[in-house]
């Protein structure tokens, strides 16, 4: 038996282990879910002051390392990002979600060099390239990060970056940063603490082309 064989079992061991983690951290659930919760507003604090300072981060890597790119914001929720995006930043914005609740929320802001699509992350297949595909505290509730990223790179124009967003606390963020650090290389990285509600959140920015293996 292979090294490979041997270390196939533990790895889906762990992996056993993380999504058990996410689904006690209510973060893997369903669709129907997804839209029930923010249909009633829970995720409404998502575009409250505690939560300013990642979006700003996330904006401020936009802005600084591809100005005037085009951004996909997957998971983008209520287009908390855009409204933080000044529009001097960004020459084309596509944010997806699952909730069409949410959605709704987010085309009001919609512009003409923006559109917000309800669409599932692991399904939705970008009609177009960008320069900056954000992951924006969506990891942790997909069924299989790693590969879905994978399959974004393919949607990055040449020389385009991943910002990925991951909340300290949520089981299995860890784990999901640390392969995506090992897959693509690291171009600048800031841990955020908002000292009130006592949480912490990582904003890493990937650039793909650099990547020293795969995920």
């Amino acid at each position: 038996m292979g090294r490979r064989a041997l270390l196939d079992p533990v790895a889906r061991w762990l992996q056993l282990l993380i999504d058990r983690g996410r689904r006690s951290d209510g973060l893997l659930q369903s669709a129907e879910t997804w839209e029930a919760q923010y249909a009633a507003g829970r995720w409404d604090f998502l575009g409250q002051l505690s939560e300013l300072a990642r979006f700003s981060i996330l904006a401020g890597y936009i802005c600084h390392l591809k100005p005037g790119g085009a951004v996909l914001d997957t998971g983008c929720g209520q287009g908390v990002l855009l409204r933080r995006l000044p529009s001097s930043c960004y020459s084309r914005y596509v944010g997806i979600d699952v909730s069409g609740s949410a959605i709704s929320v987010a085309q009001k802001q919609q512009n003409e060099r923006s559109t917000f699509l309800t669409a599932d992350c692991e399904e939705y297949s970008p009609a177009e390239h960008f320069d900056v595909i954000v992951f924006n505290e969506v990891l942790c509730c997909l069924r299989d990060p790693l590969r879905s990223v994978e399959r974004y790179t393919r949607s990055l124009n040449p020389g385009g970056l991943l910002l990925v967003s991951m909340c300290t606390a949520a089981r299995g963020s860890g784990t999901i940063l640390r392969r995506l650090k090992q897959a693509y290389a690291t171009v600048d990285e800031v841990r955020v603490l908002h000292s009130g509600r006592k949480v912490s959140w990582v904003c890493t920015a990937l650039r793909p082309e650099e990547s020293n293996g795969r995920v």
